[in-house]
């Protein structure tokens, strides 16, 4: 299949065609197709989207058995992402046990867009737990559980007693390491970089503040080149003013995720998430003390807010929704030769308009 028209690459439009053979992409170049093209999208072609931090959607959370993973899918495909990581939120050991095999079969199925799992937490400082239940977080230097290492991204903070030499280890077994939930010192969060960590969990929620004379994580995340600092375009966990500062400050580095919860693409109401109740109203979930607990956002309405709230543009937020967050975790993406043909049509406005998985139009 030969497609033709405007692509969305690297951050930038141009004018081009791909063609897809089977699940892949065959060939891809700029300018004329070397012939009569089989289609000519109408709007802007681009990788499918990728979001690294979804804990669940249209009721369902991602612990929630098989016919939530369904239900769960079918959302994120609707909405132009063609792979996500579900995330545990600090999960227990028997939490872990039983849900970590059904996710592990997940990924390895072709027809979901489950690409691996994130684990946010159980290493985090109790200080900027946010929705995590304390009782579930812990310290590396009180033993890493077993399952940690088969996650795709585990998010922890640095500043917890030995988890420096716990970024090192999971960094050296190509688990990417992201941080959050932290009180960590710029010192801190650079060692930790410097150990192998190269994401910031939505960066200015569940940390330490930036200031002028303390920048601490978020100071780190927004001008080390080494990071890719995730955030929640929402215009409720960060203010559209700060969003415009970090689009300035990280650039091409940013990458946008939704922390979904089960209140996403769902009526408002009460869920349950990570064995916490949650209330999903006014554009937010939050707890029953009121603390923010993710979103109801989906990635698609990331990207359009991405443009509107910011003056970046729609090539640069569907590369920071799709390309750049799937590299970050060692997903393969773009659209040259090799690649997925895991593909998303949306118009001039962000709306998605088409989407292809695996060389098939869904």
């Amino acid at each position: 299949m030969l497609i033709a028209g405007t692509f969305a690459v690297g951050g930038h439009l141009r004018e081009g065609w791909i063609e897809v053979s089977g699940a892949g992409v065959a060939a891809t170049g700029s300018g004329r197709p070397p012939r009569t093209p089989d289609e000519r999208c109408d709007g802007v072609l681009a990788p499918g989207l990728c979001d690294l931090q979804v804990n669940g959607a249209g009721g369902h959370e991602i612990a929630g058995g098989t016919a939530a993973l369904d239900a769960i899918d079918a959302i994120q495909l609707e909405h132009g992402v063609t792979s996500y990581l579900p995330t545990l939120v600090s999960a227990d050991d028997e939490t872990a046990a039983r849900v970590l095999p059904e996710l592990a079969d997940r990924a390895a199925d072709p027809a979901s867009p489950v690409a691996g799992v994130h684990l946010e937490g159980p290493f985090l400082n109790p200080e900027h737990a946010g929705a995590h239940p304390t009782h579930r977080l812990r310290s590396p230097a009180d033993g890493v559980p077993g399952w940690l290492p088969g996650a795709r991204l585990v998010t922890l903070a640095p500043e917890l007693p030995s988890a420096l030499e716990l970024v090192r280890t999971l960094a050296g077994s190509g688990v990417a390491v992201a941080l959050g939930h932290s009180a960590a010192d710029a010192v801190t969060a650079r060692d930790a970089v410097g150990a192998g960590a190269t994401l910031a969990t939505h960066v200015f929620n569940a940390m330490g503040p930036l200031h002028h004379r303390a920048p601490g994580l978020v100071g780190v995340a927004l001008v080390d080149d080494r990071v890719r600092p995730t955030l929640v375009a929402d215009g409720v966990h960060v203010d559209s003013t700060v969003l415009e500062l970090a689009r300035r400050a990280a650039g091409p580095r940013t990458i946008l995720v939704t922390d979904a919860t089960p209140g996403a693409a769902a009526p408002p109401g009460r869920y349950r998430m990570g064995g916490v109740e949650i209330e999903a109203a006014g554009g937010v979930a939050r707890t029953a003390d009121g603390t923010i607990a993710g979103s109801i956002l989906t990635l698609d309405a990331a990207v359009r807010n991405w443009r509107s709230m910011t003056s970046a543009t729609l090539a640069e937020a569907l590369f920071a929704a799709g390309e750049l967050p799937a590299r970050s975790v060692g997903l393969p993406s773009g659209l040259g030769a090799g690649a997925p043909a895991d593909l998303v049509v949306v118009s001039d406005d962000g709306d998605v308009v088409r989407v292809m998985r695996r060389g098939r139009w869904l």
